[in-house]
C-alpha cells in the first residue's frame, strides 16, 4: 500500500471514448462501473461456456453467485417451461448434482437448445454480478473477440474490460484476451485511461501472439491455464484459446438475471 502521507495523485484531462481494464474485481469498486459499457472475461472457462451455451440454441443463461442460488434459480424456474439445466464448477470440477460442468464442449444444441441454464462457476459468474451497476455488461472471451469488439467499438460510453481472475489472484489467462479487446477497441478509435492495466494487458497479448503457435502455449502456461491441465482439460484450454469460435455476444441484463444474446441489428 503507498504511504499514507501520499499527495492525492496528479489530475489528467479526460479522453473521449475512454477504455479502461481492471485486473480483477476486487481492484474496482462496482460504483465505478455505472453508466459505462462493461465487458467481462472468464476466458478459462465461464465466459466460453456461456457463448457456447447460447450458441447451442439455450434461452438464457442465469448466473448466480454459489450453489445455493443456483439450487434455489432452479426451484423457482417457470414451471410452463422445461426444467433448467444446472451448469458450472468449484475447483474446475462438475459440481455434484449438476447437470453439466464448466467444459464450453459439453454444452451442445442435443442438451441446451430450448432449456435455460443457471450457471455458477469459482470467479466468472462473480465478476458478473460486480458489474451490475453498468449500462451493458457483455460477456468477452477470445471466442467472440470479433463480435465483441464490433459491437463495442463506437459505443460512446465508457468501456471498461473487468478480468475475473482465479480466486483472489489476477490471471494472465483473462489479461491475454482483455489486451486483445484493447489493440481491436484502440483501432476503432477508443483511448485509454492513464492506468496501466490495459498497457500490460496489450504489451502481453502482442507478445503472446508473436509467431502463429505462440497463443496456445501462452495460454496453457497461466495460472487457469495449467490448473485446466492439473485436471486434464487440455482440449478445454486449447479451444478457449482459439479467437472468433463462437461469433455471439451475451449480454447480461441485470434486471432480469439473464444473459441472453443481443439480437442483430
Amino acid at each position: 500500500m503507498p504511504a499514507p502521507d501520499l499527495a492525492p495523485p496528479p489530475e489528467f484531462a479526460p479522453v473521449a471514448r475512454p477504455l479502461s481494464v481492471h485486473l480483477h474485481p476486487r481492484l474496482v469498486e462496482p460504483a465505478a462501473l455505472a453508466g459505462a459499457v462493461v465487458l467481462v472475461i472468464d476466458n478459462l472457462r465461464a465466459s466460453v461456456t456461456i457463448a457456447a451455451a447460447l450458441r447451442a440454441g439455450a434461452r438464457a443463461v442465469r448466473p448466480t453467485l454459489t450453489v445455493e442460488d443456483a439450487l434455489l434459480a432452479k426451484a423457482q424456474a417457470d414451471p410452463s417451461h422445461p426444467p433448467p439445466l444446472l451448469g458450472g464448477e468449484r475447483g474446475g470440477t462438475r459440481i455434484d448434482g449438476f447437470d453439466m460442468d464448466n467444459s464450453p464442449l459439453t454444452y451442445t444444441p442435443d442438451r441446451c437448445r430450448g432449456r435455460d441454464v443457471v450457471f455458477t462457476t469459482t470467479n466468472g459468474t462473480a465478476a458478473l454480478l460486480h458489474a451490475s451497476h453498468a449500462a451493458r455488461i457483455v460477456v468477452a472471451s477470445l471466442a467472440n473477440l470479433s463480435a465483441v469488439a464490433g459491437v463495442v467499438g463506437a459505443d460512446p460510453r465508457p468501456v471498461h474490460i473487468l478480468c475475473a481472475g482465479t480466486r483472489d489472484e489476477v490471471s494472465l489467462d483473462d489479461c491475454l484476451p482483455a489486451g486483445a479487446l484493447v489493440d481491436r477497441l484502440l483501432v476503432a478509435g477508443r483511448a485509454l485511461t492513464q492506468d496501466d492495466s490495459s498497457r500490460l494487458c496489450l504489451r502481453a497479448w502482442r507478445e503472446a501472439t508473436a509467431t502463429p503457435d505462440s497463443l496456445h502455449a501462452a495460454m496453457r502456461d497461466t495460472r487457469g491455464g495449467r490448473n485446466l491441465l492439473r485436471l486434464s482439460l487440455d482440449a478445454d484450454v486449447a479451444f478457449c484459446a482459439v479467437p472468433d469460435t463462437l461469433p455471439i455476444v451475451p449480454i447480461f441484463d441485470h434486471a432480469t438475471g439473464l444473459i441472453t444474446p443481443l439480437s442483430p441489428a
